[in-house]
């Protein structure tokens, strides 16, 4: 019995072999106006100085920003916003970089090329403009669950080779919410 225990194992080991481990996200919930919402990321940069680099900090309030916390520029890298109830959304807005000042922007790496993908199945490459500026991405209309950005491609750093942002929100007043 313990024989065919262990192959049961080893054939479901192998089965999973092919599929790559998902890293723990570190998520930020808050309650929107028109939904829960959850701001997930793949990796964090650690605590330095006194300043945290979590998803909290992709709000666009400037208060901060979401360092990924990878060897290298954090290519692959990913945010994620979850809705609870699904809404209706044709606009995310995003600030590719640590926008707190033109210094401690320029000295990290910024979003270049970003995947932008749904739930609902798209899957979208976008080019941003290296700017401490807010940036709205236009997707086609549609009700989401979530809205994923991975990092494809980077502005390198001055000083580091840590990736942040400083705004990942979906714009959910540009329809009332319907």
């Amino acid at each position: 019995m313990v024989r065919s225990g262990w192959i049961a194992l080893a054939v479901v080991g192998a089965a999973l072999a092919g599929t790559p481990a998902r890293a723990a996200e570190t998520c930020h919930a808050f309650e929107g106006q028109f939904a829960k919402e959850r701001i997930c990321v793949s990796s964090v940069l650690a605590s330095q100085a006194g300043n945290t680099y979590g998803p909290d900090h992709l709000m666009g309030t400037g208060d901060g920003a979401w360092c990924e916390g990878v060897p290298g520029p954090g290519i692959g890298q990913s945010v994620t916003i979850h809705h609870d109830p699904p809404q209706v959304l044709r606009t995310i807005n995003v600030t590719a970089g640590y926008a707190k000042s033109d210094r401690t922007y320029r000295n990290n790496g910024r979003v270049e090329k970003a995947l932008i993908e749904t739930d609902g199945g798209l899957k979208k490459t976008v080019t941003l403009k290296d700017t401490r500026d807010s940036q709205p991405i236009v997707i086609p209309k549609a009700k989401v669950a979530w809205v994923k950005l991975t990092i494809l491609e980077v502005y390198p750093g001055a000083r580091g080779s840590d990736t942040c942002m400083s705004e990942f929100l979906t714009n959910l007043e540009e329809f009332g919410n319907e």
